[in-house]
């Protein structure tokens, strides 16, 4: 019984260890979704200040054409610049996308995890079930193994016991022999 427990035992332990290997794998995973996160957000942030510090030098040059002289040159630069924000514009956008996809992929790496976690906590319960089970087996083992001792030295102090009064029964009966033959007896 106690090898049985023991393939039990290792089994246990194995399939926690899987469990929890899992989990790793699963949490890196989502590790890796958020910093992927993390980045696109500092990269949509970045463009943002890019776009409003070109639309705020931007209005400021125009402004300062627009002094200087209206001329149909300046009508071209005017839609240069506009293309450039539009542009700018659509990249913002486009990171905007993509944040939001890397976050949808973030939520579902963290919905993967949620199951594996109930899993390994699951082998994990089973495993520290069955290692109490061979504690407990261990003791009771201990605990027999403790009893045939003490049986068997009680045994040992038995017949120790049983052959001391023999001895002193024969050296009784050898006195009264003696004694019934008329000697006394030697003290």
């Amino acid at each position: 019984m106690a090898k049985a427990l023991q393939r039990i035992l290792r089994i246990r332990q194995l399939a926690e260890e899987q469990a929890r290997l899992e989990v790793e794998r699963a949490a890196q995973r989502a590790r890796q979704v958020s910093a992927a996160c993390t980045r696109q957000l500092t990269l949509e942030q970045k463009q943002r200040s890019a776009l409003a510090e070109s639309w705020i030098s931007g209005r400021q040059d125009a402004a300062a054409n627009i002094a200087r002289s209206p001329s149909p040159a300046n009508d071209s630069g005017e839609r240069v610049e506009e293309k450039g924000w539009l542009m700018e514009e659509a990249v913002l956008e486009f990171f905007g996308w993509r944040r939001m996809r890397l976050e949808k992929l973030r939520q579902a790496e963290l919905g993967r995890m949620e199951p594996l976690v109930a899993v390994y906590t699951e082998r994990r319960r089973e495993l520290r079930q069955t290692e109490q089970l061979v504690e407990q087996r261990a003791s009771a083992e201990a605990i027999e193994k403790n009893r045939r001792a003490q049986a068997e030295t009680d045994e040992w102090f038995s017949q120790r016991s049983r052959m001391q009064q023999r001895r002193d029964l024969h050296r009784m009966q050898a006195a009264r022999g003696e004694n019934s033959s008329g000697e006394e007896p030697l003290t």
